[in-house]
C-alpha cells in the first residue's frame, strides 16, 4: 500500500502583530523575541487567519530533501501593500489560488497603487504538537522594513500604506527575486488589514504544521 502525501499534510496560519523599536532596550538588553535577542518587541493583534499552500511547496521540499540545498529554505515573507486614498479606507483583495507565484508580484509594477516588500526572516522557533509526531511545527517571523517596495512605490504613513496579504517565500538567492518561491499566501479580510503607522512596523507571524 502506498503512502499519499496531500497538501493537507502542511497546514498553515498567520496573524499580524504591531512591532516596536524600543529606544531604552540595546544589543546587551535587547528583549527575546521567538527566541532572538532583538531591539524590535510587539504582540499579536488579531486572531489567526488560514493561508493557502502554493503548487510551487512541492518544488522547495523536493531541493531540500532531495539535494540538501539549503538555498530552498525558507528565507522570508512578502508583504503586499496598497497606499489608499485615505486613511481607514479599505482594500479590495486579488484572486488567490494555489497557482499564486513570483510573476503575480512582479506585475505589481504596472499598479499605480499597489506594491509589495520583500523581507527577511527575523526569527523562527520547531516545536511539538501531538503524541505521534516530533519537531512537527515551525513558527516564523518577520516584520515590515523600509521606505519603498520591490517596485518603488512609497511605504510609509504619510502614503497612507495598508499591508493586506503576504507570502512565506524560499528566497533561492537574495539578491534575484525573480528566483524566489512561494510556499504559500494569504489575504487579510478588511477588519484585519494593517496600515503602517509612524510609530510602528507590522510583523507577522507565520505558522506551519507538518502531519
Amino acid at each position: 500500500m502506498r503512502d499519499i502525501i496531500s497538501h493537507n499534510s502542511i497546514r498553515g496560519r498567520v496573524r499580524p502583530h504591531v512591532v516596536f523599536a524600543h529606544p531604552l532596550l540595546t544589543s546587551a538588553s535587547a528583549k527575546t523575541v521567538f527566541g532572538t535577542e532583538s531591539p524590535w518587541y510587539g504582540s499579536p493583534i488579531s486572531d489567526w487567519k488560514s493561508n493557502l499552500v502554493t503548487y510551487e511547496w512541492a518544488a522547495i521540499v523536493t531541493k531540500l530533501l532531495g539535494l540538501g540545498d539549503v538555498r530552498y529554505r525558507i528565507g522570508g515573507m512578502y508583504l503586499e501593500f496598497e497606499n489608499v486614498a485615505a486613511p481607514g479606507d479599505p482594500v479590495s483583495v486579488p484572486s488567490l489560488d494555489r497557482t499564486r507565484d513570483v510573476d503575480y508580484y512582479d506585475s505589481l509594477v504596472d499598479s499605480g497603487v499597489r506594491d509589495y516588500i520583500r523581507v527577511p526572516m527575523t526569527a523562527h522557533t520547531i516545536a511539538t504538537v501531538g503524541d505521534d509526531y516530533h519537531d512537527n511545527v515551525i513558527t516564523f517571523f518577520a516584520r515590515s522594513q523600509g521606505l519603498q517596495g520591490v517596485h518603488g512605490k512609497a511605504f510609509d504613513a504619510g502614503s497612507n500604506s495598508v499591508i493586506f496579504g503576504g507570502s512565506l517565500v524560499a528566497f533561492v538567492d537574495d539578491t534575484d527575486a525573480t528566483q524566489d518561491l512561494i510556499l504559500s499566501s494569504f489575504y487579510f479580510e478588511v477588519e484585519d488589514q494593517q496600515p503602517k503607522l509612524s510609530t510602528s512596523q507590522v510583523g507577522l507571524e507565520w505558522e506551519l504544521t507538518l502531519q
